[in-house]
């Protein structure tokens, strides 16, 4: 659970008696209810953390920060803008209301950040009159009816019984000695294990849903085709129905609804009761059969090959998910960009502004849905050192290559990409086409421009003739089935 009234009480004077006088030199808000304040002290900078999760709930001082996954979310920008250079002024706690209150002042500036730790929770940065700034955490706006520019008001305190209850969990923290702040780094000690391996598991199960959707989807068709592909015995025995009636067809009267033919059989004569349509010849009954066979062993081939396919792709969700199961806490956080989709494209998969795509190696491929997804993909999603493609000179989806910081793309990577980029633009179609690709921090915004519209410098052309098999390869691969922690 969250930081308990008991341990609130000594984690805030400390941070008061420790940090007053600390200068903000950066700020992060990697999650919309998770913020870090990097303030200096004498001889030391001290990393605070602020978070209002729900059973995460802390303030704390921790060794390092979680990433910042994709384009930074706005509160991380006026973090920075109203509160870097600020000196912190005073830390407070408010039990009632569970409120944490941090004032920060400058020469002639105040501004006030409030940890609100119960439901809905959030950051809220106000001005020294309580006027919102901004606030983080979508709870807030909907729940207690915040809003930048609005008056804030303290939640409502909590009732007696349950104030009582919550003063009774004692504390937890361990305080080491020699610690700079102790009782806060031991909050973090409680809560930051918690943390990661409660984010990682949301990545991990961020990360399976297209493969469980997949293998839910997969298995449904694949019983359905294999019903169809058992059906040889079926179109065998039309073929011998039809040839039976053909040898005896001066045997058929037109008009009968039923015949008992002789057929000589491996294990010998055989009497067969054959059922007539009475609107049919003779000839047209045998032909009837004999077309039931042909469509059925058509159905019956498809169905085998599509049955191949359908197995495959079962076995690679189950082998993606297995190998998903396999990765430790340290391989799913460096995936964190996933957790943009909790933060602020929740949903399923269907919601996210980009299409989704695997190309060489399991390495994903992301393409923008239209014009604002275009915006939301390159400058929200997307990292500085992720690649950005476009269609040279045409109308298009922005492409977007999720890579390590400092890694290179592969040729085959680029040339998926490229395929991709043509198919999703107004090349569509043609057998050639040039593709620009340039990484995402030299793509910027046209100002006063239309969704989608951007300009960029230092780009690169590729001249790509367009692979049928290429195109159809990666097309099949749309959600991303693809082994994890193959690509980016």
């Amino acid at each position: 659970m969250s930081l308990r009234p008991s341990e609130l009480e000594q984690v805030v004077p400390e941070v008061a008696a420790r940090l007053v006088g600390a200068v903000v030199q950066k700020a992060w808000c990697p999650l919309p209810r998770l913020a870090y304040l990097e303030v200096r002290v004498p001889g030391r900078s001290v990393l605070l953390c602020l978070c209002a999760e729900g059973e995460l709930a802390r303030v704390s001082v921790a060794a390092d920060r979680f990433p910042t996954p994709g384009e930074p979310a706005p509160f991380q920008r006026w973090l920075r803008q109203e509160l870097v250079g600020f000196k912190l002024a005073g830390a407070s706690f408010a039990e009632a209301e569970r409120l944490v209150t941090l004032d920060f002042q400058s020469e002639d500036t105040r501004r006030r950040l409030v940890l609100e730790l119960g439901s809905p929770g959030g950051l809220v940065l106000m001005t020294d009159s309580g006027r919102v700034l901004m606030l983080s955490g979508e709870g807030l706006a909907q729940r207690r009816g915040l809003h930048p520019g609005a008056q804030w008001t303290p939640p409502e305190p909590l009732p007696a019984e349950a104030l009582a209850r919550a003063r009774a969990n004692p504390s937890r923290l361990v305080p080491q000695p020699g610690a700079f702040a102790p009782h806060a780094e031991a909050a973090e000690g409680v809560l930051g294990p918690k943390d990661k391996a409660s984010r990682a598991e949301a990545i991990r199960r961020r990360l399976a849903l297209p493969y469980r959707a997949r293998l839910k989807r997969s298995g449904r068709t694949l019983e359905k085709v294999r019903t169809e592909a058992g059906r040889g015995p079926e179109a065998e025995r039309h073929r011998q129905l039809g040839e039976l009636l053909s040898q005896n067809l001066y045997r058929l009267k037109r008009g009968a609804t039923e015949v008992t033919l002789t057929a000589y059989t491996e294990s010998g004569m055989e009497e067969v009761q054959v059922k007539l349509d009475p609107k049919r010849t003779p000839k047209e009954e045998a032909d009837w059969h004999f077309h039931q066979y042909r469509r059925l062993l058509r159905g019956v081939e498809h169905a085998r090959q599509r049955e191949a396919e359908l197995a495959r792709e079962v076995a690679h969700a189950e082998a993606a998910l297995k190998q998903l199961e396999s990765l430790d806490e340290t391989s799913l956080l460096a995936q964190a960009e996933v957790l943009m989709q909790a933060a602020g494209e929740d949903g399923p998969q269907e919601a996210r502004p980009f299409k989704e795509y695997v190309g060489h190696g399991g390495h994903r491929i992301w393409v923008g849905k239209g014009g604002e997804d275009n915006d939301t993909l390159t400058f929200k999603v997307a990292r500085p050192y992720h690649l950005w493609l476009h269609a040279r000179g045409l109308p298009g989806s922005h492409v977007v290559v999720p890579l390590d910081k400092g890694a290179e793309v592969s040729q085959e990577v680029l040339l998926d990409a490229a395929h991709l980029a043509l198919h999703h633009s107004g090349a569509k179609g043609e057998p050639r086409g040039e593709v620009s690709w340039v990484p995402v921090k030299f793509v910027k915004k046209v100002k006063g421009g239309a969704h989608g519209q951007v300009l960029y410098t230092r780009e690169k052309t590729l001249v790509v003739r367009m692979e049928p098999e290429r195109l159809e390869r990666l097309l099949k691969t749309r959600g991303g089935e693809a082994p994890p922690g193959a690509g980016a």
